[in-house]
């Protein structure tokens, strides 16, 4: 399971919103313009000024519309806002001129804010020509009365090229802003790799200690990683969280390596004395894995001490209902079906069929309802993954 993509879109995502802030902030920016107008400090001729407020707050209004209502996040729709914005800001500029000059570059400051160079590379190619277009539509629209901008010449020499040499600094500045966020967001997303990497490889090393300590369990512990995983997925959470959880569970009897194999192994029923120690293994474990860093670590704590409760407050602690963490209510339901369609020494297996009605009967009792329906739903993936990893 990769998880460097997974901070890459949390970033792109994070940054489609604070684009989308931004643009609701320049809302208020151009009502302020038309404002300032109407009680006579801009003298910019009113239908000219209206409709560049109206589109600039429509175009300004796109990022919150996809982004933080539809929660639409893709790369076709971030170049088109990009497009539209210097499209808006190059009207900006032809209609409002002097007073809106810092617009020319608000595009391509937005697009730096993207971990990715042709952001940046793409706004420049649309907004130099369209920094051409603008003066010249404010020269025909004698939009700007003073010198030197009221000729073509003066419009090209101190307006034009001016405007694109800064520009062109700007661009070259944020496209080294935005390489250093590439850069600093690949990296994160590398040791983030690792450090899931090294979790994984140490829950899959005590696990494997877990399994060869005991003679009777087998695959187990892989069983109830696989079932956990089903259930998970019945329950709508993704392919990345149920990786998480099913993995973690893998530490839900970690706790054992501290009991006596006497005890694990007894062929017969255990003493009440036996049975209390037996119990300190949910203890065990939770120390055992609480000082570990780490989300799957974390996880695994709370699957480790809690995976004994029950759904009617009967269990280990007398955990009741939503107090109990879901995950370990998944792996309750799924250690329990190991558990009994399994041989032990201190019992034979039980029939598929026979542990299938045991744990509907518990529905609301030992188990959490919701995530008995999801058992059900699944029960032939879960013979499946008994077939497939016995012991």
């Amino acid at each position: 399971m990769s998880f460097s993509q997974k901070i890459i879109d949390e970033y792109k995502t994070d940054t489609d919103k604070r684009l989308s802030f931004v643009c609701r902030f320049m809302i208020g920016f151009m009502l302020l313009v038309a404002l300032l107008n109407l009680v006579g400090v801009f003298k910019i001729s009113p239908l000219p000024l209206y409709i560049t407020v109206v589109v600039s707050v429509l175009v300004y209004f796109l990022p919150t519309l996809f982004c933080d209502i539809l929660h639409i996040h893709s790369e076709k729709l971030r170049f088109l806002i990009l497009a539209l914005l210097v499209f808006q800001s190059g009207l900006q500029y032809a209609t409002l001129s002097y007073h809106t000059v810092l617009m020319l570059i608000f595009p391509i400051v937005m697009s730096c804010l993207h971990n990715k160079k042709k952001y940046v590379v793409f706004t420049t190619i649309l907004r130099i020509p369209m920094i051409i277009i603008s003066h010249l539509v404010a020269f025909n629209l004698k939009i700007v009365p003073d010198e030197p901008l009221v000729t073509l010449k003066g419009t090209v020499l101190y307006g034009i090229i001016p405007r694109t040499i800064e520009f062109l600094a700007f661009a070259v500045i944020c496209l080294f802003i935005s390489d250093k966020i590439e850069k600093l967001v690949s990296t994160l997303a590398s040791k983030n790799e690792e450090l899931y990497e090294d979790q994984e490889n140490l829950i899959l090393s005590l696990s494997q200690i877990i399994e060869n300590k005991s003679e009777n369990t087998g695959q187990h512990v892989k069983r109830v990683s696989e079932y956990t995983a089903v259930l998970c997925k019945a329950l709508g959470y993704n392919d990345e969280e149920s990786w998480k959880i099913s993995l973690a569970s893998m530490m839900h009897d970690v706790g054992k390596i501290m009991i006596s194999e006497s005890i694990l192994e007894k062929p017969g029923r255990l003493t009440d004395e036996e049975f209390a120690i037996v119990k300190n293994h949910i203890k065990y474990g939770k120390q055992m894995l609480e000082t570990s860093p780490g989300e799957l670590f974390n996880i695994s704590t709370e699957i480790a001490y809690q995976h004994h409760e029950k759904w009617d407050g009967t269990g280990y602690m007398g955990k009741k209902g939503e107090d109990i963490s879901r995950y370990a209510r998944c792996v309750a339901l799924a250690d329990v079906f190991d558990a009994l369609v399994s041989r032990r020494a201190y019992k034979d297996p039980w029939p598929p069929e026979k542990v299938y009605e045991e744990i509907i009967s518990q529905k609301g009792k030992h188990f959490d309802p919701e995530i008995v329906d999801a058992f059900a739903d699944n029960f032939d993936k879960f013979i499946e993954i008994t077939k497939r990893y016995p012991d």
